[in-house]
């Protein structure tokens, strides 16, 4: 079977993808989908500036290649 990573998104965004995996249409298809919490970095300061502001700071677990589905 092929190994898949994704991040979730919340349980109103993920949900479709959990009750896939338990109705197993995942391993039907030969997928192991395994699923982590967000991996992006979390805020911890707030700015009014968006010059400060990363862009990109979420897609970095995609683009390291730590999950293969990003959570858009």
């Amino acid at each position: 079977m092929k190994k898949v990573v994704s991040e979730t998104s919340g349980p109103v965004f993920s949900l479709p993808w959990f009750v896939a995996k338990d109705e197993g249409f995942f391993q039907e298809e030969g997928i192991d989908m395994e699923f982590v919490e967000s991996l992006a970095v979390k805020v911890d300061h707030h700015t009014t500036n968006p010059e400060e502001v990363d862009p990109i700071l979420g897609h970095t677990p995609f683009e390291d290649q730590q999950v293969a589905i990003y959570r858009a």
